[in-house]
Order: C-alpha cells, then structure tokens, then sequence
C-alpha cells in the first residue's frame, strides 16, 4: 500500500515557500495532526527553512551541484540506515528548500547543509551618498570616499590579497607592505600602489578613469597589459572607449580637494576653476558670458565657504556675481 505520506518533506517546503496546494495544504495538516512528533518535525524544518533563506540572500548558491553533493552525502552517510527519498522536480525546488528537507528527515546534521554551499568570498561594502565618508581599512590603510560611491573589498581574503574595487571616486592613503600590494580595481583598469597615497575617479557616468598620485609610486595596468608608472604629482587618464591612456603634470594639493577642501590654483583658466570647486561644493558656479572661460587667476582657498571663494573670484577678475537658487552665476563683458 502505498504511502501517501512519502514525500511530505516536498509538501512541507512548498508549503513555507508558498507554493503548497489546497490538497497539499490539507495533507500537510492530517501529517501534523497525527502525532506530537509530527508537528514537533514541521516547526524544526520551519526554523531552519527561515536560516536557510536568510543564508541564501547574501550566499549565491549552485543548486544542481548543492543537489548532487547532498545526495551523495546522503548515500554515505546512511548506507544503513532509513532514509526517506526526495525527489528532484523538473522545475526544481530552490536549495534552501531541498537542504532543509533532507536534514530534517534524513537525520544529517549542520555540517552536511554548509558542505553544500560554495566556498565564495563575503564583500564588505562602503557607500557614500550626498556626503564625503572616511574609512580605515582593516590593514590600517585610509580611505575617503567622494559623494556617491561604493568601496568593496573580501572580508575572507584581504588580509593575504588587499584587492578593492572602485565605483566612484576615493582618495586612498595606504599602509605600505611590499609582501601584500594594495590593488585598486576599477572597471578594466588595476592600480597598484608602491608606498603611496593616492586618488582614482572612475565614475560611472564618465568614460574616463583618472589616477592622480600625491605621495609615492602607483603602477597602473589597463585591460590591454598597457602598464603606466605614476609618481607623485602626476596623473594619468584613461579612456574606457579608445582604451588610450597618458599622463601629466598636477598640482598635488587639487588631488583631494574633495575631502580637505584645499585648492590651489596657478594661472588657472576660470572653466577649469569652476569645475574643481563644482566638483566638491553643492552651490554650482556658473557663467553668464562664456567668453570668462579662459579668464585666468592664481589663488589658494582653505577650507572656505563657497559664498566667499565666488567673492574673491568676483574681486580679483573684476565680475559680477549674481546667486539664483542654488547657483553662484559671474557676469562681466571681460576679465581684469
């Protein structure tokens, strides 16, 4: 006589997932309601169904090999013993489900459910949004993330591999270890540092990575094994698109203006001004007559109000400046 309990473990699953039907539903119900046993099994299985799920939100998991390794640990494990068979569906239940199923019914312990899943790293992750973020590193290595980006990194690994990946811009003063380099990655690019302290902008609204070095050395590699050696102040720029890359001269203080607000500028064209300043500041500069573009200015700012750096811009260039909302606008026929 067959027996019409068999595959309860199926029915259960499908039930905390959400799946089960009405029969199914009302089989589930006479299985609990013939012994303490019985409903003592389903609240287990409900536990560890409600750990496996949370488990499987942040652990991708392989479920054709999860299944297969289960089995066999199965067949191992209980050659002598009773086991109630689970069957594999055509449309699969998901392998928390099945896990769950097989160490409440088949007698395996924990050890048998994390054998199944894959030995992948865990990522930290650090976001900035509307506000620039300072973080230590755990090797003692700080980092300053500019407005909108993410750092993430392996928890497992990085003590032995200090590899990060980039989506944003960062400033990074890292603790040196020549035995463990410290590897930015961002999109197709690796930067490398030798004993430094440096800043990578690779936003991804912008085709162009650049990497701007303030103390040290950095090497740089592109997809393309083109390798690019960068000193202290020195930039490169990378195109994502043409996959060109080159480097110039900086001006070391600009590098992480972002974060210290220190900017120093020589004989500098008002477009490339107001574009660093726009870059770190949420009241945007702008020009009435495009022609002020090329206007150009030597200053040094510290940490100073946007109101009062638009003033002395407005002063040492002879223009107006008119502020709308939030926008500081300079107006003028010429430059002094």
């Amino acid at each position: 006589m067959e027996n019409k309990f068999e595959h309860i473990e199926d029915v259960i699953a499908k039930y905390l997932a959400g799946e089960a039907t009405a029969e199914e539903e009302a089989l589930l119900t006479e299985w609990r309601n013939e012994s303490p046993e019985n409903e003592n099994e389903f609240k287990q299985f409900g536990k560890l169904f409600e750990a496996g799920a949370s488990l499987r939100d942040v652990i991708p998991v392989d479920t054709d090999a999860a299944w297969i390794k289960l089995k066999k640990s199965i067949s191992q494990k209980h050659e002598n013993g009773k086991i109630i068979p689970i069957q594999q569906k055509s449309n699969r239940l998901t392998f928390i489900r099945i896990a769950a199923a097989v160490l409440i019914f088949a007698g395996l312990g924990m050890l048998a459910f994390f054998m199944t899943l894959p030995s992948e790293d865990h990522l930290a992750e650090i976001h900035s949004t509307e506000k620039v973020k300072k973080e230590i590193l755990p090797d003692g290595s700080t980092i300053t993330l500019n407005k909108n980006t993410t750092l993430a990194y392996s928890v497992d690994h990085f003590s032995k591999k200090r590899i990060v990946k980039l989506k944003g811009e960062a400033f990074f003063d890292v603790k040196h270890d020549e035995s463990n380099p410290f590897v930015v990655e961002a999109a197709d690019l690796k930067i490398e540092d030798v004993g430094t302290s440096f800043n990578v902008k690779a936003k991804e609204s912008s085709d162009v990575i650049i990497i701007s070095v303030v103390s040290g050395e950095v090497k740089v590699t592109t997809v393309s094994d083109q390798m690019l050696s960068l000193n202290a102040g020195e930039e490169a720029t990378y195109n994502i698109t043409t996959k060109v890359i080159g480097k110039k001269e900086v001006i070391k203080e600009n590098i992480s203006a972002y974060s210290d607000k220190v900017f120093v500028f020589e004989n500098a064209e008002l477009g490339t001004v107001i574009n660093v300043l726009n870059d770190v500041y949420d009241v945007q500069l702008g020009l009435a007559n495009m022609d002020l573009k090329s206007c150009r200015i030597t200053v040094t700012f510290e940490d100073e109000p946007i109101d009062d750096i638009a003033f002395v811009i407005a002063e040492t260039l002879g223009l107006e400046i008119k502020k709308e909302n939030e926008q500081i606008v300079f107006n003028g026929k010429s430059c002094k």
